[in-house]
């Protein structure tokens, strides 16, 4: 929720929000070397897949992680 006016907004009528899935980070040596922020201005975020992504903090999360991949194996999803 970023904005408690749309509080009665259904979920799909709003505009797509992009969370931070700590997958991968590039830059370059200077950049990592100034300790600025990592969501700086020109930082740019790679949509990934929904199926191709998995938060994982439970065991429950951990299980369809391993439900996922074996069934992108089975089905030879790229």
């Amino acid at each position: 929720m970023f904005d408690p006016a749309q509080m009665q907004t259904r979920s799909q009528d709003l505009e797509d929000a992009w969370h931070d899935a700590g997958q991968f980070y590039w830059a370059r040596a200077a950049s990592w070397k100034s300790c600025s922020g990592i969501f700086e201005a020109g930082a740019e975020g790679l949509p990934l897949p929904r199926y191709r992504v998995q938060d994982i903090d439970t065991e429950e999360d951990w299980c369809r992680a391993e439900w996922l991949m074996r069934a992108m194996q089975l089905g030879k999803n790229p």
